[in-house]
């Protein structure tokens, strides 16, 4: 079974691209307008309290989620989304199994491009959003850094908004469970709230960074992939060289 939005046909869904960019503008609106943003101010502050203490005193648990949040674990996690994909391919029928890697290869692109040309270059060079990490800005966090001296951590950062990691784990959620369905689908979303919980855990964003920032480009981009005919267009045009490559190497062993 899939999702009813997994249609491959090139359409315009205008109601749910619509309704998106209106989610969009609520989310960002909550979070930093002067009237609604103690809302998320007082959710972040008591969600980072409550998993930030569970590092205090367990040094098993601190080289956990400081190896979790180490760049080495980067591959690890890769490898593993990768082989939800792979189970995805091997579950589909073998004569749509090119189609599905089509769409894999679309989904690593485009994630791959938000990340570089949204996350990295936008905010983090142009807009600059100047908002202070959990551990810079609330009393007596436990710095995992400060104990753990034999890793390099990220628990800290000056323009946490948005998260990476988080930008990453919500865009291969939602583009998996499009293509794959909810069934695979909950298995991509339960690894993807994993992913966000190191920087989460150890102070290098807040809550509202991954649910806000993250989830409102990942709501803008796969709106705009998924709900008008040009994510199609792109996988379509990926199976159809894929084809056509897999043609001429058929021929060549003849």
């Amino acid at each position: 079974m899939t999702l009813p939005l997994c249609s491959t046909r090139s359409a315009w869904k205008i109601k749910l691209l619509v309704a998106f960019h209106v989610l969009i503008v609520a989310m960002l609106w909550t979070l930093f307008a002067d009237s609604t943003k103690i809302f998320w101010e007082t959710i972040d502050v008591a969600f980072f309290k409550v998993i930030n203490s569970t590092l205090e005193g367990r040094p098993w648990w601190q080289c956990f989620w400081a190896m979790a949040n180490h760049k080495l674990a980067d591959w690890v996690e890769d490898i593993v989304l990768l082989s939800l994909f792979a189970v995805y391919v091997k579950r589909t029928p073998a004569g749509q199994r090119i189609r599905s890697v089509a769409e894999l290869l679309f989904s690593i692109l485009y994630i791959a491009a938000i990340i570089y040309f949204v996350n990295k270059t936008l905010f983090r060079e142009h807009l600059d959003i100047i908002r202070l990490s959990p551990t810079l800005s609330v009393d007596n966090p436990i710095v995992l850094s400060d104990e753990i001296h034999w890793m390099k951590i990220k628990d800290g950062s000056s323009n946490s908004f948005p998260g990476d990691h988080g930008t990453t784990a919500l865009l291969f959620a939602a583009s998996f469970t499009y293509f794959a369905g909810r069934r695979l689908g909950l298995w991509a979303c339960l690894y993807a709230i994993f992913l966000c919980l190191p920087r989460l855990i150890t102070g290098a964003h807040w809550l509202s960074d991954v649910i806000v920032g993250s989830g409102s480009i990942t709501l803008f981009f796969l709106g705009w992939a998924f709900c008008t005919p040009g994510g199609p267009w792109i996988i379509g045009k990926l199976e159809n060289l894929m084809r056509s490559f897999a043609f001429a190497s058929y021929k060549k062993t003849r």
